[in-house]
């Protein structure tokens, strides 16, 4: 008999739109006077789907918010790859699959865009959190909580958001790395099961080799002297579940030994099941979420009944507004200028720790590379590259350099990589592909394939 893991909450019309009726978004001057005045607590709900706005806000919230005010914040983003400060975009991503390149049919480059529907466009962040890489999109809900450093614990606001997600998915938990996860066993035997209002346990067994917990949602910090943040995002009712893990699979992770962060893989799932269809569910969770921060923080006037049967039926309603922001705050200037440094290559690409790229075992690194396309032949690939730029290259078309390798190399040093579009014109514009014996032209594709050119 297969158990219910959601609860019915479709007919609650009424909690949907309480939070979705139409409301007029804070000017950016009270938004502005408001986030820095000493209102203790603060919701925002963001009307924009722009990743560099809504990460902009975050950032503004933590900087300028009064230093004892706590502040939830609640957005969606169009379709995005957001990567943490500390880590390598070309490393976590398949550059190629984010800008809707096809794939050389036969090339094992091809493998990631056999997982599923590749969007038009998806762009790619690097956000001033810590953490790894995430994808976004509009079936996914993003949580910020800011709050005084002296209150912050990892823990803290992720039991809330699994307070939110148990109104419609009891499977929900924190796990150990203080990721929210669902149970995905069986249903435990009554006298088995543990505090309903435990957040780091189930009445679900957590799941075997074959079917383990999944990942619904990873959290990042950052913290300043007073000031702390915490976010994560929610996968909630992606349609893109079956294409998330081919953005995030990046062609070069064998032959790239990197400093600095790497995402920790985990298999993932949606908090709601694809064939359910509740309406305005985004707005629904926001709810949630909402309602669970306005308990943890006593910030209830009342509670109103919505729907009999479901566990949404008993509603905190909050006595203090809920904010809506929308893209005018680009107008305040610390925002603009948040806004800009994200969307500079300098912020995405030259922010990247020192890596090298190799095509075979070396000193440096030691793990066993997948074998190079056969028009490759015998060449070798030494790629030394700090903030973006190349510092060493050593490519050899052969056993030996020769004159041509010398050649090539000089030019590909002080290379900033996330500028070139293609090595393949690069070498060509530099006369180094001349003459059917020269590898150079191949070393050049292989580079591009590699770093998603």
């Amino acid at each position: 008999m297969r158990h219910s893991t959601t609860w019915p909450f479709a007919r609650s019309r009424v909690v949907c739109r309480w939070i979705t009726r139409p409301h007029s978004s804070l000017s950016f001057e009270s938004f502005q006077a408001l986030a820095v005045s000493n209102t203790k607590h603060q919701i925002y709900i963001s009307r924009t789907h722009d990743p560099f706005i809504n990460l902009s806000i975050e950032h503004y919230l933590l900087q300028k918010s009064h230093v004892d005010s706590t502040i939830l914040f609640l957005y969606v983003n169009r379709p995005c790859v957001v990567i943490g400060r500390n880590q390598n975009p070309w490393l976590e991503v398949d550059h190629r699959m984010l800008k809707n390149v096809p794939a050389i049919a036969g090339s094992p480059f091809s493998q990631n865009q056999d997982s599923g529907k590749i969007l038009e466009e998806v762009v790619l962040v690097r956000r001033r959190s810590g953490g790894g890489t995430v994808f976004h999109d509009f079936g996914n809900v993003n949580y910020s909580v800011i709050c005084p450093t002296q209150n912050f614990n990892r823990d803290k606001h992720a039991e809330m958001v699994v307070r939110a997600i148990r109104k419609i998915n009891r499977r929900a938990r924190v796990n150990e790395r203080h990721d929210i996860v669902l149970d995905s066993g069986s249903l435990m035997p009554e006298t088995d099961r543990p505090d309903p209002y435990d957040t780091h346990k189930t009445a679900f067994w957590p799941g075997d080799g074959n079917t383990p917990p999944r990942k619904v949602s990873g959290s990042a910090y950052k913290l300043i002297r007073q000031r702390s943040l915490h976010h994560g995002t929610c996968l909630l009712a992606s349609p893109n579940i079956s294409t998330i893990s081919g953005y995030l699979k990046s062609p070069a992770e064998p032959f790239l030994k990197a400093r600095g962060v790497e995402s920790v893989r985990s298999p993932i799932a949606n908090v709601l099941e694809c064939n359910e269809n509740i309406p305005d569910k985004v707005s629904v969770f926001e709810l949630s979420i909402v309602n669970a921060f306005v308990n943890m923080y006593g910030l209830c006037d009342c509670k109103k009944s919505t729907h009999q049967s479901g566990i949404l039926n008993e509603i905190a309603m909050p006595h203090i507004p809920i904010r809506h922001i929308d893209e005018s705050v680009e107008k305040i200037p610390e925002i603009k200028k948040g806004i800009d440094e994200l969307k500079s290559l300098n912020w995405l690409y030259g922010q990247t720790p020192q890596f090298m790229l190799s095509s075979h075992v070396c000193e440096e690194d030691d793990r066993k590379r997948p074998p190079l396309p056969a028009w490759l032949y015998s060449a070798r690939i030494f790629l030394q590259i700090k903030s973006g730029i190349i510092t060493s290259s050593q490519i050899s078309t052969s056993s030996g350099f020769n004159v041509v390798d010398a050649a090539l190399n000089r030019a590909l040093v002080d290379i900033k990589v996330f500028q070139v579009d293609s090595f393949k014109a690069l070498v060509e514009l530099a006369g180094l592909s001349r003459g059917s014996e020269s590898k150079i032209s191949d070393i050049a594709a292989w580079l591009d394939l590699t770093l998603g050119k």
